[in-house]
């Protein structure tokens, strides 16, 4: 557990609120604001965060969106804003709860119970749904769609020690969608997240964040699936 709060009191108010030990949880590092805590998720590689939405500098919501290529780490924010906006952006990012200052004991344990959840479950549901081989195959999308040369080939000869065609089949028989669709989804899945947590990323940082090769590329494939730009998508959905 990585805890990210420019109020020193609240920091330390946190670190007391739960029981970490029982939840089975270890306070890996803090920092006190958006820069150090960006910096620390990408030296220790936390499974949990839980981090202050408003700070000065990098907000809680573009130190998520400067990480997105560590996509799994769960967040949980806090803060003493109660403007739909917050809530809104945050949930949107990706975020498994969102909690207002001054934090019950009660509500932290739940939010993290559920955070804890989710984080075990995310590879037992993929092979319960889809099985062991094409399971794999899903996990190393979600962590690694970032990369614009990740390939079915590359998994295969890397991963699986399988043959391309055969796992292939298997996938789009068990998922219902060729690995070139899946990971497209992915790929613009996070670009929605990213473009709405962060206005202020460009569109083209974007596309390089979520793997595709070129912004044209990206904007292309956007609107194929979504009917507008990216852009006016961004500007929808902050409407």
């Amino acid at each position: 557990m990585l805890l990210v709060d420019d109020e020193p009191m609240i920091l330390e108010h946190t670190k007391t609120l739960v029981d970490w030990k029982a939840l089975g949880c270890t306070i890996i590092g803090e920092a006190h604001n958006g820069e150090e805590g960006l910096a620390l998720l990408r030296s220790l590689h936390p499974d949990f965060v839980i981090t202050d939405v408003v700070m000065p500098g990098l907000t809680g919501l573009q130190m998520m969106d400067s990480a997105s290529d560590l996509s799994d780490i769960s967040y949980i924010f806090l803060s003493g804003y109660q403007e739909f906006d917050f809530v809104r952006h945050a949930l949107r990012a990706g975020a498994v709860d969102y909690l207002l200052k001054p934090v019950e004991a009660a509500d932290l344990r739940n939010a993290l119970l559920r955070m804890m959840r989710r984080g075990q479950s995310a590879e037992e549901d993929y092979t319960a749904r889809y099985g062991e081989i094409v399971a794999k195959v899903i996990m190393l999308i979600d962590e690694h769609y970032a990369d614009p040369d990740f390939s079915l080939g590359g998994i295969c000869e890397n991963e699986l020690f399988m043959n391309e065609t055969y796992v292939g089949r298997l996938f789009q028989k068990r998922t219902r969608k060729k690995f070139t669709a899946w990971i497209t989804e992915k790929r613009i899945s996070e670009a929605k997240r990213m473009l709405t947590g962060n206005q202020d990323a460009p569109v083209a940082d974007i596309a390089e964040r979520v793997g595709f090769s070129t912004p044209k590329y990206f904007i292309e494939i956007f609107k194929k699936s979504e009917g507008i730009s990216p852009s006016q998508y961004r500007q929808q959905q902050l409407q």
